[in-house]
């Protein structure tokens, strides 16, 4: 059975079983995504990959061994820390935060990896919750005047059954507690009118903190001061597919409208929290 270290609120945790996490997501003391690492993998994951991975304890029948990888450890080795602290001493706290950043930085990364895929299995899941809503309404997508109205409607008609799946960890936002959103608990945009009949390349669900306009090749702008889990935008489109967009350092437009895009006689309007 595998090991699973979770990261939470800057601490390493574990290791846990499955059936640990599985008990702690149903506490809300974890969420979908969550980072949490396993030996074996190359860099951290989330918690929903992982319980997708080990539907039942153990490995899932017939997979192959993970390549090997050494473990993470839970703390800082003892001959390291006393270099620190030594070091500190003698030369200042510049050595401090000069090895606590070669230490931190790998991780850093590696958590913020596991956030860009966590958004990224949001808007996938959203996206098909959407769809299957359209195929019981004679193609008709779910609408409203916010994204909200449009998720709530995904809960209350039980096309979704987690209202943390709206909602990720950015500023501004708190994790639902109950089944009926707020604004404060949606982290997600939708497009509002579409039909049946709309481009596969329209965008229905997207990571909120851009202005979307829905001209061919026209870029998404990042908002001002938007606090957003994770740089870039997670986008699930109208023929399902989905896909994560990085912004670029220094950049505010992400390009999530492709040039091929024909909007035809339709109009389509962003519709936020």
């Amino acid at each position: 059975m595998p090991e699973i270290f979770l990261h939470l609120e800057g601490q390493q945790t574990g290791p846990h079983q499955v059936a640990q996490i599985r008990q702690l997501l149903a506490e809300g003391k974890v969420t979908g995504q969550t980072p949490a690492w396993y030996q074996g993998l190359a860099a951290w994951s989330t918690v929903a990959q992982i319980l997708i991975a080990f539907p039942v304890e153990g490995l899932p029948p017939g997979a192959p061994p993970p390549p090997p990888l050494t473990p993470v450890k839970k703390g800082m080795p003892g001959w390291l820390l006393a270099v620190i602290i030594i070091g500190a001493c003698f030369m200042g706290l510049g050595v401090l935060s000069c090895l606590a950043g070669i230490a931190l930085g790998p991780i850093t990364a590696g958590i913020e990896k596991a956030k860009e895929s966590a958004s990224l299995q949001q808007a996938r899941a959203i996206n098909l919750m959407m769809y299957s809503y359209s195929v019981d309404h004679n193609g008709a997508y779910p609408d409203g005047a916010t994204s909200t109205d449009v998720f709530q409607k995904l809960l209350d008609e039980k096309y979704a059954s987690d209202p943390t799946i709206f909602y990720c960890a950015m500023g501004g936002k708190t994790k639902p507690t109950s089944s009926k959103l707020t604004a404060e608990n949606v982290c997600y945009d939708v497009t509002s009118g579409v039909q049946a009949d709309s481009p596969g390349n329209l965008p229905v669900v997207f990571s909120t903190g851009y202005v979307m306009s829905y001209s061919a090749g026209t870029p998404a702008t990042r908002e001002s001061g938007a606090s957003t889990a994770v740089y870039g935008i997670a986008v699930g489109y109208k023929d399902n597919s989905t896909r994560f967009l990085t912004l670029r350092p220094g950049k505010t437009e992400i390009q999530v409208i492709p040039a091929s895009f024909d909007p035809g006689t339709k109009t389509y309007r962003q519709l936020k929290p």
